[in-house]
């Protein structure tokens, strides 16, 4: 999975240089955080694009490649992918959508896929997805134009499945000063799903804090096992709980539906913190970024007496003890 988050090569398929071509995003993403390694183009008009040349076709590009990245589509990628597979590229992100979230008869492209991945040992992410977001090296790859001052690097990562759960979040963190590390928007899960990015982001330096958004969940035995392996604090916002929610989302990311009751149970056994909105993630992302307490005394300023109250409410609640101020502690605050 290294090669994926830290690839030393890119190539992005369905690249031009016309101004609502999303593919254009992606490369001057790559550009803007400033993304180190070559990245080469292609896309059937070819051309230029910011002094990089667009070729026409896969095969003309001899050099060594690892990530590959495909806005083209739906049904053009079966046949893009055995090409890649042939040069000896073993990752690859579908960003494009048409797949079974789109109908059922699609199912029958997504096997497609999945068996020429398995024959060409390549992993996927995506289908349906806005890909992957990397601020250490640069690895920008969303087809949505992203600015490099409004995104906080920090130790958070976050895994969702949907790309406009992350672009909000990433847009919702800069206000909440929350910094990240790692984004990656899943999508359809055709093959590398939640569990396969957890157990990366466990392993990986720079994580010190997981969030997963899911609408469906893959394989709860392995994530459980996977967040009770690890001391980094793991949260959940599970979503797709309802049968109207359940109609969306299999429109969505082809998401079905679990039992809740049992999700919450599963979760909660295994460690992981639930929340259930994306401003309750927010929170919790900076809940886990402060440095522990060391112990239960606390003492409370609040610019609202009521604000203060509440908190004092709280505080009990939770089986902290409230400490008074010291008598020249406050006699200096007064003297201002």
């Amino acid at each position: 999975m290294k090669k994926l988050f830290y690839p030393e090569s890119i190539m992005v398929v369905g690249v031009s240089n016309t101004p609502t071509n999303l593919g254009k995003n992606i490369v001057e993403n790559l550009e803007r955080f400033h993304f180190e390694g070559p990245i080469y183009l292609v896309g059937k008009q070819g051309g230029r694009l910011n002094g990089r040349k667009i070729y026409t076709r896969i095969e003309e590009i001899d050099a060594s490649i690892d990530l590959v990245v495909f806005l083209i589509p739906a049904f053009y990628i079966p046949e893009a992918l055995e090409l890649c597979g042939q040069k000896g590229i073993h990752y690859a992100v579908i960003e494009s959508g048409g797949f079974s979230e789109f109908a059922d008869e699609n199912k029958r492209l997504e096997s497609n896929i999945l068996a020429i991945a398995r024959k060409q040992r390549i992993r996927l992410v995506g289908p349906n997805c806005i890909s992957i977001i990397n601020l250490e090296n640069g690895l920008v790859l969303p087809f949505v134009p992203l600015d490099q001052k409004r995104i906080k690097s920090g130790p958070i990562s976050f895994v969702a499945q949907s790309g406009g759960v992350v672009n909000y979040s990433v847009r919702l963190s800069s206000c909440e000063n929350i910094g990240f590390t790692k984004l990656v928007s899943m999508g359809n899960k055709l093959d590398l799903n939640e569990n396969d990015y957890l157990e990366f982001l466990i392993s990986d330096p720079g994580t010190k804090i997981i969030g997963l958004y899911l609408e469906s969940v893959s394989n709860g035995r392995r994530l459980m096992d996977l967040a009770r392996s690890t001391k980094k604090p793991v949260i959940v916002l599970k979503s797709n709980t309802h049968t109207a929610s359940n109609q969306i989302a299999r429109f969505h990311t082809a998401a079905l539906a679990g039992d809740d009751k049992v999700t919450s149970s599963a979760l909660s056994q295994a460690g992981i913190h639930r929340v259930f909105t994306l401003q309750e993630l927010m929170n919790a992302f900076k809940i886990f970024n402060l440095p522990l307490i060391k112990g239960a005394n606390l003492a409370i300023m609040s610019r609202s007496g009521g604000g203060a109250v509440m908190a004092a409410d709280a505080a009990q609640r939770y089986g902290f003890r409230i400490i008074p101020f010291s008598k020249s502690f406050l006699k200096h605050v007064r003297q201002g």
